[in-house]
């Protein structure tokens, strides 16, 4: 993985100020600050169990920049976006108790771990709105085949 370039996915990430979206750029950067900081050892590199926790960690930076590249160039409600990012806090803050949780964790990346372990904002009003205007709106435009 070391040898795959990725694009910079600040940009992304800059080109939206959402709150759950600010929640989850502080979550990347507590991700930077352990991996840094509390570099993985030899037996946790091999430890496949360790190491997917660590990969949905990292997996859901890389889909979170997807989505807000193709927000753009789709215009997608900012609504819609902030909802999204409502659940990849949670995500997050799972896969970020599962390396917490790991027998093999060290106390200074269970310190991290708990760092990075957040709660979304609530905005009912939002939520509602989503609900409203993409959910229940698409309440029986689909049939199936018959």
């Amino acid at each position: 993985m070391g040898k795959i370039q990725f694009h910079d996915y600040q940009i992304a990430y800059d080109s939206y100020d959402l709150p759950n979206l600010d929640v989850f750029k502080e979550q990347i950067e507590v991700f930077k600050e352990f991996l840094m900081n509390a570099t993985l050892d030899a037996k946790q590199l091999e430890d496949i169990d360790f190491m997917l926790s660590i990969g949905e960690i990292f997996t859901l930076i890389a889909y979170g920049q997807l989505i807000l590249e193709n927000a753009k160039i789709y215009d997608i409600d900012t609504d819609i976006i902030d909802q999204i990012f409502d659940f990849m806090i949670r995500d997050f803050s799972k896969f970020a108790l599962q390396v917490y949780s790991k027998p093999s964790s060290r106390d200074e990346q269970r310190k991290y771990c708990l760092d990075m372990i957040k709660k979304p904002v609530v905005d009912e009003e939002r939520f509602n709105r989503v609900l409203d205007n993409y959910v229940y709106s698409l309440k029986d435009v689909y049939e199936m085949n018959k």
